[in-house]
């Protein structure tokens, strides 16, 4: 094989590898973005659930260890125990 015939099949394959590399990206960031639009979605139904009572869905984030203090003011909760109470959301 000559040296620039096996210059140009590298080449190709760098240009292949690139665009090989290109789509997996673009397919990455279609998934991130289909995985938030789930998340979103998932939100809104279980904020429905909770009857738009963002206290009680904030509690019951905190008590399955998903709420940082950083988030409590989002879900209007005190960083102390007068927000906790027995009522829990049901999934069911």
């Amino acid at each position: 094989m000559s040296k620039p015939n096996l210059n140009k099949l590298l080449q190709q394959k760098a240009e292949l590898e690139a665009r090989i590399q290109q789509t997996r990206n673009r397919e990455m960031v279609e998934e991130r973005k289909r995985d938030t639009r789930r998340k979103i979605l998932a939100g809104a139904y279980v904020i429905k659930l909770a009857e738009n009572d963002l206290k009680k869905l904030g509690r019951e984030l905190i008590a399955a260890g998903m709420l940082e203090l950083r988030d409590y003011a989002l879900f209007e909760v005190n960083n102390d125990s007068s927000d906790f109470d027995s009522n829990r959301l049901s999934l069911d």
